[in-house]
């Protein structure tokens, strides 16, 4: 687990006590277990579905007939992200 505020008091001490050499490589590495970030394990799922041709010209359609950036995504269960790319020409399908 990273906490690099402890790590830095480490480091801090290792420069400032002048510990013989073991003592400083061991200060080193235990401030570099300190700054590595685990990877998480839990992920929440895609749920989204991707913007393809037929869902950009139905996005195009809708925002047509007066429809909100966020209805048009939650009918075509889509990120409201990729509607914004599709309606604005910034997307041409996957």
């Amino acid at each position: 687990m990273s906490d690099i505020p402890r790590a830095r008091r480490i480091l801090q001490w290792a420069l400032a006590e002048e510990p013989d050499l073991y003592d400083t490589r061991k200060a080193i590495n235990r401030a570099l277990r300190l700054m590595t970030r685990e990877k998480p394990e839990f992920r929440v799922e895609h749920d989204a579905e991707p913007m393809n041709d037929r869902k950009r010209k139905r996005a195009r359609i809708l925002r047509r007939n007066g429809l909100s950036l966020r209805a048009i995504a939650l009918a075509l269960n889509t990120n409201i992200g990729r509607v914004s790319e599709a309606i604005n020409g910034k997307r041409d399908g996957i």
